[in-house]
């Protein structure tokens, strides 16, 4: 099964921003539904979603390249037997990378108790091209579909995340002022004001504590 370019106007910093605008979101809004607050996260340089029907993946950015994996366990995959076999032919960067990152997100559980990771699709890449065994469509049939906003332009992923969150104006700005800075100097601690605290507009305590873990995650901190 020979590996397919699927997108060479897609690649790692793309990909990078389009997590990181998801997560902004998800960490304005978990204040308000903190029921959600497993949906998104960031261990270090992988960043993992989940929903709530069966479908979760990994996306590892490590040195120049990313690494994603899915699992939807409302499909079968009977072609493939074991995880790493989804990165056939990928470079020897991407194999260690898929062994020693992003597949220990993806572990299950085995008949013997010992756990193993399953997934049901996986992509490669770096700053010019992604790569797959599969192609487009079934890449998001087998768990793609969980980056569908992440992989959108950012004009199009806010209007996106505003109607899925039903985000208020003052929300969006917030996101937009906090994206635009985390963008911009990724590697730079980020402090947020009492007035942009405030523009979260929330009080629940639960959410409030989960909205400053997620956004912790991600290298933005409160006063």
């Amino acid at each position: 099964m020979k590996p397919l370019i699927l997108n060479n106007q897609l690649n790692k910093s793309i990909l990078w921003r389009g997590c990181i605008l998801a997560s902004i979101a998800h960490a304005i809004m978990v204040a308000h539904y903190p029921e959600l607050s497993y949906e998104h996260s960031w261990d270090g340089e992988n960043y993992s979603v989940v929903d709530g029907s069966g479908g979760r993946g990994t996306i590892s950015f490590i040195d120049k390249y990313l690494v994603g994996a899915f699992r939807n366990d409302n499909v079968t995959r009977t072609d493939i037997s074991k995880a790493i076999d989804f990165f056939i032919d990928a470079p020897k960067e991407v194999l260690e990378i898929a062994k020693n990152e992003t597949l220990e997100y993806l572990l299950k559980e085995g008949e013997n108790g010992t756990a193993f990771p399953s997934i049901t699709t996986a992509f490669w890449g770096d700053n010019d091209t992604f790569t797959s065994i599969d192609n487009i469509v079934k890449l998001v049939q087998c768990g793609g579909y969980l980056i569908e906003r992440q992989l959108m332009k950012s004009d199009y992923a806010i209007e996106s995340w505003r109607d899925y969150y039903e985000m208020t104006s003052e929300q969006v700005e917030l996101l937009i002022a906090i994206y635009d800075r985390k963008v911009n100097n990724p590697d730079e601690k980020i402090t947020l004001t009492i007035r942009e605290i405030e523009m979260i507009g929330a009080e629940d305590s639960e959410g409030l504590s989960e909205s400053m873990a997620s956004f912790e995650e991600i290298g933005v901190y409160w006063t």
